[in-house]
């Protein structure tokens, strides 16, 4: 029981960290100062509810497109992980976490009308960071196989709950927390992300190692 439960907080914790509801809120905010109420509650809705969906989906599929392609989950891992680790590291130092954000919410605020799906739901909310996230937690091995996909479904909900409450209270929490409280929350979360990515690392290279033992 507490090696599940175990295994759900991590799941919860890694899936908030790589969804980042904070930076989904910054670029919220920008993407729909002009609109009304009524609007921008339409579109963070539509932009969690199609986040979530792409990100599940990855998920299921994730192992059988990585299967066509020829790829092992512990090298996606691997991969992964190095990735992870990277975006963790500019998030911590600041050195294109903030700039990628405003480019994106700048960008497309005049090529369309609606930016849920794009740039909101894609990349910003599912990005490769969580899409990553969600094969590795999908990929776990669990003695209850439907048990595992049911605490994966509601840590998702879970996520983009909050991530929603986050977008349509973008306004609110950055004057309560300011630049700098923005700021420093993310380096935190930066941190999180560079400690899961070396155990994405770890990991993969352990059942790596021991498949070849083996």
């Amino acid at each position: 029981m507490a090696t599940e439960f175990a295994s759900i907080f991590y799941s919860f914790v890694t899936l908030l960290a790589m969804v980042n509801p904070i930076e989904a809120a910054g670029a919220f905010a920008s993407l729909t100062v002009d609109r009304s109420s009524a609007e921008r509650s339409r579109i963070a809705m539509r932009a969690t509810l199609v986040a979530a969906f792409i990100l599940l989906a990855f998920g299921i599929i994730g192992d059988a497109l990585l299967a066509a392609l020829g790829i092992s989950i512990q090298a996606f891992k691997i991969a992964g992980g190095l990735l992870l680790l990277r975006v963790g590291f500019n998030m911590v130092f600041a050195q294109q976490t903030d700039s990628e954000t405003a480019d994106r919410a700048k960008a497309p605020a005049h090529a369309t009308n609606d930016p849920s799906v794009f740039p909101l739901a894609i990349p910003i909310i599912s990005g490769p960071g969580a899409l990553t996230a969600i094969v590795a937690i999908f990929g776990k091995s669990h003695s209850d196989p439907w048990l595992s996909y049911a605490a994966i479904l509601l840590v998702t909900v879970a996520v983009f709950a909050l991530t929603y409450a986050a977008m349509l209270g973008s306004g609110l929490l950055s004057r309560f927390l300011g630049k700098t409280g923005i700021e420093a929350i993310s380096r935190v979360v930066g941190i999180v992300v560079a400690a899961i990515a070396i155990q994405l690392i770890i990991n993969g290279i352990g059942e790596l190692t021991r498949g070849v033992i083996h």
